[in-house]
């Protein structure tokens, strides 16, 4: 079965079987690959995005540059004021809809880490550049477009049940999107599906047979925990393989089916 379509028939009618372990075991193999070039690229996105943003504020803010000290407590004070200043509209919307936007535009980078992960499954040294690939592809744009929809979804439900102080309620709200949406990303650069489509069909999937994939999802999100013991190095190390269980779990469920490689 070589085709999407009939694949997403399939399981539609007939489910599909995982084991937890033997999709950790497989990425594992893709993460040996793939750990350097994803460290390397993250790391290049936060000194770029850190460089920037420390260029505004030097140039837009008056602040002591000759005395670190009192330089650090003005950069303080500018936090806390901008903290207060986000908690209240309209500067809370503004924040929001922020968000919206860094989270759609992290996804074409992540997008970028499933590219890699492909290539460690077709035998090919993955490349730092993939981790950009897809903002020069229409792909990218469909992944920009459907994170959008997913985070503003999110974000109009969560926002109330944050002002009702039900954080918890939030927070696992989260987490079920998550999981539900989980394919959507590879089902639009491996699938070619549409935005739309892509996330209609990860619900669809997550919904027949959802306990293997939560618990695929629950057990690397205990280790993800772990390594915050380790603090930025262990978080470091662990993201690479996170992204190469998301591809594990789309290779063995649906399928992937190289296009682009044709």
């Amino acid at each position: 079965m070589n085709n999407l379509n009939d694949k997403l028939k399939h399981i539609k009618e007939n489910g599909y079987l995982i084991a937890p372990f033997n999709v950790m075991g497989e990425a594992f193999s893709y993460y040996k690959r793939t750990v350097l070039p994803v460290i390397s690229s993250s790391l290049f996105i936060f000194f770029a995005v850190m460089l920037i943003a420390s260029t505004v504020i030097t140039n837009n803010f008056e602040l002591d540059k000759e005395d670190p000290v009192v330089m650090q407590e003005q950069l303080t004070a500018l936090m806390n004021e901008w903290v207060g200043l986000l908690a209240t509209p309209p500067y809370l919307y503004y924040y929001l809809l922020a968000s919206v936007i860094a989270t759609a535009l992290s996804s074409i980078v992540i997008a970028g880490f499933f590219k890699m992960n492909a290539d460690a499954a077709m035998g090919r040294y993955p490349r730092f550049l993939s981790a950009f690939k897809y903002f020069v592809s229409i792909k990218g744009l469909y992944v920009f477009i459907a994170v959008i929809i997913i985070s503003s979804l999110f974000t109009i439900i969560s926002v109330p049940l944050q002002l009702m102080e039900l954080g918890m309620v939030a927070l696992a709200l989260n987490w079920l999107i998550h999981t539900l949406t989980i394919f959507t990303i590879p089902l639009i650069i491996f699938g070619d599906s549409k935005p739309l489509a892509a996330i209609k069909n990860s619900i669809m999937v997550v919904n027949k047979q959802p306990i293997p994939i939560i618990l695929t999802i629950v057990l690397n999100y205990f280790l993800l925990m772990s390594s915050l013991f380790l603090f930025i190095i262990g978080i470091l190390l662990f993201l690479p393989y996170l992204f190469s269980i998301y591809f594990t779990l789309y290779r063995q469920v649906i399928g992937y089916f190289p296009t682009e490689e044709k």
